[in-house]
């Protein structure tokens, strides 16, 4: 992908419109811009309720968690987020229908793919589509009649959910566009988790220690605190021994920080600990709303590791929501068999790739090469 002539990691807020011809719906017409995610801070209204609207909801796609790490982490700043747009801008009724998070990859004999930006901090890429126009925004992407944007074919969406709303509905409709659609799972690299039996028997264990009791944050400030004793517990462990603790980077822990403190405000973090006997002993950082929340960051103290109080307060958690689903990084349920299976969709026009088309595409990307996006989500 290349914006034609626009310089790279932009921050001077200026959105970078690439001049996309509408494509007409019965609901008005869609544009589609470009910008970094630097510059999408004075949409953030726009961005949470299309979040609240999304196909399928995506906590790490969030304002509250997208533009804290901005702020605070080297590999977001570069990362260039398509805008899909509905309405006019003039009369008012401009409507955020589409945000698509990527960062380029070009190839001299390969066409060029937009890639879903990925990176380790983030463990679902579905991006953000209006759920009643999730599939006029894929089309008005990748339609090479009127996009401005990229002078090749594909989007590539990097650890979505494969069972989830996004992944049904774009297989269901895309034929009808002359779009094809190809996934390839993701294997796991998570253990197995252990069975709720072993869960009860390590939780019966720890209560003949003292009383255990889950406490949940309900407060901004009970929140913060919270979050800051298990920021202390994971630095007084094995992470901190390695140089892998959040506390050791000044960079990791201002955005956590700010992350759960904006989250929070949408209802879209939770963060528990369990006491024995009134002292923490465990704790973790649950992101998400609905059925289903990732436990981004967990710990537990040293004294008391043998028994697992992480794994038993995950299930007190599950136990006091049943309706809800802690997600490991890796996709795996921290308990029941609830698990998501992850993998890469690919979608692309089913077009004809004949050697004169790949020889003309490489001249273009040798021009292009001075006008090149950096990589982002390598580092920070």
């Amino acid at each position: 992908m290349a914006l034609r002539g626009a310089p790279s990691g932009s921050t001077g807020g200026a959105a970078l419109d690439v001049g996309y011809a509408p494509t007409q719906q019965s609901t008005g017409a869609i544009t589609i811009e470009v910008r970094t995610l630097a510059d999408c801070t004075d949409i953030a209204d726009a961005w949470s309720q299309l979040a609240a609207r999304a196909l399928e909801p995506n906590p790490f796609f969030e304002p509250g968690f997208t533009l804290a790490a901005v702020q605070h982490l080297v590999a977001f700043r570069d990362v260039v987020a398509i805008l899909a747009w509905q309405g006019g801008a003039r009369d008012g009724q401009r409507r955020l229908v589409g945000l698509i998070p990527c960062f380029p990859r070009q190839g001299l004999f390969v066409p060029d793919a937009l890639i879903g930006f990925s990176d380790r901090r983030i463990f679902n890429g579905a991006p953000l589509l209006d759920r009643q126009q999730a599939q006029a925004v894929i089309a008005a992407v990748l339609d090479p009649s009127r996009q401005r944007l990229i002078e090749g074919r594909g989007l590539v969406l990097r650890h979505v959910d494969l069972a989830g709303p996004l992944v049904s509905s774009l297989r269901q409709e895309t034929q009808r566009d002359g779009l094809t659609v190809s996934v390839r799972p993701v294997l796991s690299a998570m253990g197995a988790v252990a069975p709720a039996d072993s869960v009860e028997t390590l939780r019966e264990a720890l209560a003949l220690k003292g009383e255990l009791t889950l406490v949940e944050s309900r407060t901004q400030s009970g929140l913060r605190d919270a979050v800051e004793i298990i920021l202390a517990m994971e630095a007084s462990g094995p992470r901190a021994q390695a140089g892998a603790a959040t506390l050791q980077d000044t960079r990791e822990v201002g955005f956590l920080r700010a992350m759960t403190r904006g989250l929070s405000r949408v209802r879209q973090c939770r963060v528990a600990l369990l006491m024995l006997d009134g002292q923490p002993i465990a704790g973790a950082i649950v992101i998400g709303r609905g059925p289903r929340g990732w436990l981004y960051l967990g710990a537990q103290e040293q004294a008391h590791s043998g028994l697992m109080p992480q794994r038993v307060l995950l299930a007190m958690m599950r136990q006091a929501a049943p309706s809800r689903t802690i997600l490991l990084p890796g996709g795996l349920a921290a308990s029941g068999t609830d698990a998501a299976s992850l993998g890469d969709l690919h979608l692309s026009h089913g077009l004809a790739r004949k050697p004169r088309d790949l020889a003309g595409r490489a001249r273009a990307a040798l021009r292009r090469s001075l006008f090149r996006l950096p990589r982002a989500g390598a580092a920070g």
